[in-house]
């Protein structure tokens, strides 16, 4: 049964409608993805249905009593409280019960044997072990760990916090507060992938109902049951994860297309038909005529469905290079007495694609300066070659003058005609009056694209980009990814969106606890690495190592380990295969559900023949 119901919803701004005629279901304990381009309506759907917007017409039903816990992207008004003092409203409720047998219990030391206090304090406390009372520390611990806030945020003034700190701050309070459905606004902006693959386990094994609006499709892609996309004021609901969105959105947009056009075949047809009897002028021929004609009138008429422009992009790409772009040896940066990492050491060649990983604050953008050399490290050596070009694109794209048009701009900066401008723009999908917008007005997309634009024309062989993808909708992100594409150049990028790491990277480089690692692999690959060592640490902590007496036993483990160490380069190389066939059968739905099954057995098996090989090293 329904829990929320939409019913031909609509909702209009200034004569402009933003929803129209929006109609969806969501169910208990269904975990659902609302998904469109910012600006399509979706933060007034969810507005609508936590009662703080009304709606022009329709019907909304929520079911009676039903709690909703909503993650907003703006808040204020938060005086002196503290980050822990909003956190801790989720209790509220808890703490006015805590407060109710405090005072109780001083009556009582008065009056020990007043059969009435006693009562009710059995009540009081009832009720507080129902809410769960004796564990809120644990569970306030348990949500502030896993999305990754430091303790110095939490004792914080919540109004001297960063906009990424806040939400943060905020999506703690709302998953504690264990509503019977969760409306989440971008929950993920701002959190690093150890977070993010926290809160969706935490979404998975929610016991209430998710609602919420992304960008990221990775998280989606794990955590969705079903897909609702907002479009030109209209809703369409798709069964299953990202994934499966894409494949039924291609099998829709077929058969709309074969619809159209059978259409337009009979519709040809028919209006053939009548001016042929019409010409013919008898009586009965125009009759017949005026049948045909009424018959086309009454047809279902299906509009022409729209193509989305594809992006014609060519990078102009410096021929020369050396064979090593970047060559780093054991640098080490410090600041305010705190190491953010040190021995780092690495070669980056020409034509590989590596994400920079780690948690906030791990000192990722300080390393991208420093083997720039916009800044210098503490210690260390940094080679850079001259036939090395960079382009640096930024996570917050600005320009100087932000009243230049985007065709003003373009022609100044590469000194190109109105009509070459214009040319390059088209490539670039700023075609007819997009060319006359005033830069400052663009949004985080089209200034990533027009920064592409002028990098691009300048003839580059590395790209480095700091969280290319933040801020941007799902068709931003794949406007980008489509440029990006075209680049055969090295790319260095920092990113928590693990679709475009898993789409773009060939090594990992990741930086946590001031540790510097690398990974020979894409980020499944990374992923499986880390929890072969999770188990590998496991194993270690609970093993007690055996002396060995008898030489024949040994023969028999080194046996044993180099079976296993033979077994494992076999399944990996495997596992490598079945993840170079998912990249390459991402519209695939069947085929892809079939790989992700056989990865997970690789996955599985790997970690098994991890373990007894730790067992062989410690004997």
């Amino acid at each position: 049964m329904a829990i929320i119901t939409l019913n031909n919803v609509n909702k209009s701004y200034g004569g402009f409608d933003v929803l129209k005629d929006i109609s969806f279901e969501i169910h208990a304990n269904e975990k659902v993805a609302l998904i469109g381009k910012n600006g399509s309506g979706k933060t007034t759907i969810f507005n609508i249905i936590a009662d703080n917007m009304d709606y022009d017409s329709g019907s909304v039903y929520v079911e009676k009593g039903l709690r909703i816990g909503y993650l907003r992207q703006i808040y204020s008004d938060f005086g002196s409280k503290t980050s822990k003092t909003v956190i801790e409203e989720a209790f509220e409720h808890i703490k006015q019960v805590e407060h109710q047998m405090s005072e109780l219990r001083k009556l009582m030391t008065i009056q020990p044997d007043n059969e009435e206090h006693i009562r009710n304090y059995s009540i009081l406390n009832d009720r507080f072990e129902f809410y769960e009372g004796y564990s809120m520390n644990e569970k306030f611990n348990k949500v502030t760990k896993g999305l990754g806030i430091p303790d110095a945020v939490i004792e914080n003034q919540a109004a001297k916090l960063s906009g990424g700190e806040l939400t943060m701050i905020m999506l703690a309070k709302v998953l504690l507060m264990n509503p019977d459905i969760l409306l989440l606004d971008e929950p993920t902006n701002h959190l690093d992938a150890n977070a993010c693959e926290w809160l969706e386990k935490y979404i998975i094994e929610y016991k209430g109902a998710v609602l919420y609006i992304s960008h990221d499709r990775y998280f989606i892609d794990n955590t969705a049951m079903k897909v609702i996309e907002l479009y030109d004021g209209k809703v369409e609901s798709y069964k299953g994860n990202y994934s499966a969105y894409q494949v039924q959105k291609i099998e829709a947009e077929e058969r709309d297309l074969k619809l159209y056009e059978r259409q337009e075949r009979e519709i040809n047809r028919l209006r053939q038909t009548a001016l042929k009897m019409r010409n013919y002028g008898t009586e009965i021929a125009i009759k017949r005529a005026k049948n045909l004609e009424r018959r086309m009138e009454r047809l279902d008429i299906y509009d022409k469905p729209v193509t989305e422009k594809e992006l014609r992009l060519a990078f102009l790409e410096e021929e020369k290079v050396a064979k090593e772009i970047f060559f780093v040896k054991s640098i080490e940066k410090s600041f305010e007495n705190r190491v953010l990492f040190s021995d780092v050491s690495f070669i980056m060649r020409s034509g590989d694609k590596v994400a920079l990983i780690g948690p906030n604050g791990a000192g990722k953008s300080t390393l991208i300066k420093i083997v720039t050399g916009q800044i210098e490290a503490d210690s260390g050596i940094v080679k850079r070659p001259k036939s090395v070009k960079y382009a640096y694109l930024e996570q917050h794209v600005t320009f100087p003058n932000e009243d230049e048009t985007v065709l003003e701009l373009v022609c100044e900066q590469l000194s190109m005609t109105l009509q070459s401008a214009r040319n390059v723009l088209g490539k670039f999908l700023f075609s007819d009056d997009d060319v006359y917008k005033k830069v400052g007005s663009l949004s985080g997309g089209e200034k990533s694209r027009l920064r592409l634009l002028l990098e691009m024309q300048d003839g580059v062989n590395l790209l480095i980009l700091d969280e290319p993808t933040n801020h941007l909708d799902i068709p931003a992100r794949e406007e980008l990814e489509d440029a990006l594409m075209m680049f055969s150049g090295s790319m260095i990028f920092i990113s928590h969106d693990r679709h475009f790491i898993n789409k773009f990277a060939k090594r990992i480089f990741e930086i946590e606890n001031g540790m510097f690692n690398v990974y020979e692999g894409d980020y499944d690959y990374y992923l499986a690495k880390k929890e072969a060592l999770v188990q590998q640490d496991k194993i270690s902590r609970t093993f007690v190592k055996k002396p060995f007496d008898d030489k024949k036993e040994k023969r028999k483990t080194d046996l044993k380990k180099r079976t296993c160490e033979q077994q494992i380069k076999t399944l990996e190389n495997e596992l490598n295969e079945v993840i170079s066939q998912m990249n390459n059968n991402s519209s695939d739905y069947e085929k892809l559900m079939e790989l992700t099954e056989q990865k997970k057995q690789l996955n599985s098996k790997l970690d098994e023949l991890y373990g007894i090989w730790l067992e062989t090293e410690s004997d």
